[in-house]
């Protein structure tokens, strides 16, 4: 990569799927606004959604259909039983063609965009890289254009979780791409969390664990979490109910996994943790 290259936002995350139809209901019953039509590439299809200015992508391979890079590591990923696979990093500027592992993903235009497999970091985490132009606010009603308004009212992607073994080697594979990191903190009976901060989405990596190495789960924030709740429980999913967040405000989850993924729902409010 080269180091006149800044990475400033997680682009997308990409969440693994057996079935993309059966997600998609299920995504829906959480109340995501997900667009018809699916977009096609390199062996792989994918329904899209938006958490503010990223873009959530729901994304199975297509049987029967030689697949680049992407395909490989979602065919691998949904052989486990799915989950969210890594996520692609944005840059500011055209980044220098390092790797031969290239994808064609969903753009804003309605046309792909290419993206570049990023070197082995976080064990389990599939991570890219492609250029973004547009600031957050612009990319956030690009988005929005394309997928709708989220029914549960989640207005942008607070926090990815990452398990992984070793807490000092994930701290070195995210700096070694220029993502600095911003805290630690003692997480308790022996664990700890390390957090990096790319616009309004932190990365929180917890280590040591000794199994089920790789992203956890996404905690997004709503404007209005009791109506997030309320979706998801008329709708058949079930959901817990609001209650007070260590690091402030509220937090509920969807009790299921959604395709491997934790969900939980988050509402601002004042901090509890400093």
């Amino acid at each position: 990569m080269a180091s006149s290259v800044q990475i400033v936002a997680i682009e997308r995350v990409i969440v693994a799927v057996a079935d993309l139809e059966g997600a998609r209901d299920r995504w829906s019953r959480a109340g995501f606004a997900i667009p018809p039509g699916e977009f096609s590439a390199d062996g792989v299809s994918f329904f899209r959604m938006a958490a503010g200015a990223v873009e959530v992508d729901l994304a199975a391979v297509v049987r029967g259909e030689s697949g680049g890079a992407l395909a490989a590591v979602i065919g691998e990923a949904t052989a486990r039983g799915g989950g969210i696979i890594g996520w692609i990093w944005g840059h500011d500027s055209p980044i220098r063609a390092e790797s031969t592992k290239t994808m064609a993903l969903p753009g804003l235009d309605g046309k792909s965009i290419a993206a570049q497999a990023c070197p082995p970091g976080m064990p389990a985490v599939f991570t890219a890289s492609t250029t973004i132009s547009g600031d957050l606010e612009a990319r956030r009603a690009t988005l929005r254009e394309i997928c709708g308004a989220n029914q549960n009212t989640v207005a942008y992607l607070e926090h990815i979780v990452v398990r992984t073994p070793v807490l000092e080697d994930a701290i070195a594979a995210n700096e070694a791409m220029g993502v600095p990191c911003k805290r630690i903190r003692d997480a308790g009976n022996g664990a700890r969390q390390a957090f990096f901060k790319l616009e309004q989405t932190v990365i929180e990596v917890v280590a040591p664990t000794h199994h089920d190495f790789g992203c956890w789960g996404l905690a997004l924030m709503c404007t209005n979490i009791r109506r997030a709740v309320d979706h998801a429980r008329v709708s058949g999913l079930e959901a817990t109910e609001p209650k007070d967040a260590i690091q402030g405000g509220m937090i509920a989850r969807i009790v299921k996994p959604l395709d491997g993924v934790a969900i939980a729902f988050m509402q601002a409010g004042p901090r509890r943790d400093t």
